[in-house]
């Protein structure tokens, strides 16, 4: 049944040589893989949506790359085996949701591992192509957990206040409104965990869209996402911020603090529990956003439509949610320029298009960080400063952002036939 396969994309003309392992040792494999996928089931938490969902990109990748019925329907059966291993008990919805896109990705995983092993990389190009691209999505979504868990250890204090006072210098604090908002529609609330969380599934999502454009995986787009986690985890160690639900606790969001007494306010280090993540600043779910919608300039109307709704629900869901203040959300848009110009391939590095944008986004970047950090009392000299600062980053960043070159040449103006035919890999991307 392994040996169904995959439709390939690259030509037939072209020989396909027979890489095959002995069966006594492709048989054993198979079957160690499938034991470590029940380990898996049973050690990992999937009702963890960073876990449920970042597995689950491999279900969506496997489901864009895969065309047989009985593939299909092979899937269908061990995760729905996978999902009565993991399931305990119905919590909600967006929990349920969490669990059977993680058993569904971990069966996604397993099959693609077996069809690779059984039939050679050379017979399954296409499951070749879409397996290293999940595995990583798995990998990098695993150490992202861990991760923010170190930086809570590293920085029992954080910058939370300073992110507080500057909202408090526009004139209200974003995040508490919107929490307010949030607890007076409860039926929001599903709404909210589901798009917030299933960010993993959009990454997911942009790679399949240009996944048939070339015969090889896109290691591009995990690239932009992989250097603007690990550029903002190392900030996060420098402005280590957990967001008003952790720093504030019962306060969020009934706590309403007037204007005026933003001028009294004293900025010092507050001391948060190891517990709450450190996920800012910058706000990666905000930069993530931003970066899915920017590259999908090629892709079809509705799916650039589908992603700026994620990207204005991502706004929401960061602030009612108490994950973030708006000032994590300000300091990422020009964070999101240095990453999209910085690992944008279709121009050299050394092109004025690229090295530009890429340096002033890390300078407005950075003098948001000291803003934050020792311009409070001049924030405070009215409320009109702060307004005309991020409304001057953030049209700078968003503009000059849109109007960059394509990361990769698979997502300029794509030809008429591209929903049609394969896209073919021409040329090298400029190296950096």
């Amino acid at each position: 049944m392994i040996g169904w396969n995959f439709p390939r994309a690259m030509s037939s003309a072209n020989p396909i040589r027979e890489t095959h392992l002995p069966l006594v040792i492709r048989a054993p494999l198979c079957a160690l893989l499938g034991v470590l996928a029940l380990t898996a089931a049973t050690h990992l938490d999937f009702r963890q949506p960073f876990i449920g969902y970042g597995f689950g990109g491999a279900f969506l990748l496997y489901v864009a790359a895969e065309r047989i019925p009985k593939r299909m329907t092979m899937l269908g059966a061990v995760g729905a085996l996978l999902t009565a291993w993991i399931w305990g008990r119905y919590e909600d919805l967006a929990t349920l949701l969490v669990q059977v896109m993680g058993a569904f990705g971990l069966a996604s995983l397993l099959l693609l591992s077996c069809t690779v092993l059984w039939n050679g990389r050379d017979r399954e190009p296409a499951a070749y192509r879409v397996l290293l691209p999940a595995i990583v999505l798995a990998f990098f979504v695993l150490a992202a957990q861990y991760s923010l868990n170190m930086a809570s250890f590293l920085h029992h204090k954080t910058f939370d206040l300073y992110a507080f006072a500057f909202d408090g210098s526009l004139g209200f604090e974003p995040s508490f409104v919107l929490g307010r908002l949030l607890n007076s529609e409860p039926w929001l609330f599903p709404l909210l965990k589901m798009s917030y969380e299933g960010i993993l599934l959009a990454m997911a999502a942009l790679y399949a869209g240009f996944m048939r454009r070339r015969d090889r995986p896109i290691w591009e787009i995990i690239e932009v996402l992989f250097a603007s986690a690990i550029v903002g985890y190392a900030f996060f160690s420098i402005f280590p911020v957990c967001g008003p639900r952790y720093a504030f606790g019962p306060d969020f969001p009934d706590m309403v603090v007037p204007y005026a007494a933003f001028h009294q306010l004293a900025l010092a280090k507050v001391p948060v529990s190891w517990l709450f993540p450190r996920n800012g600043v910058p706000s990666l779910h905000m930069t993530w956003a931003l970066l899915i919608w920017l590259n999908t300039r090629s892709l079809p109307q509705w799916a650039r439509l589908a992603a700026l709704a994620l990207v204005l629900a991502t706004v929401f869901d960061t602030l009612a949610s108490g994950e973030h203040y708006l000032f994590d959300l300000v300091v990422a848009l020009p964070f999101t320029l240095w990453m999209q110009a910085w690992m944008a391939r279709t121009v050299s590095i050394r092109d004025r298009r690229r090295w530009l944008p890429a340096v002033c986004g890390c300078a407005l970047f950075l003098a948001w960080l000291v803003i934050g950090r020792f311009g409070f009392h001049l924030m405070m000299i009215g409320r009109t400063m702060p307004w005309l600062l991020v409304a001057a980053s953030s049209t700078v960043s968003i503009v000059w952002a849109m109007t960059l070159p394509a990361m990769i040449p698979e997502m300029q103006a794509a030809p008429r036939n591209a929903g049609v035919a394969h896209v073919p890999d021409s040329g090298r991307p400029a190296i950096c």
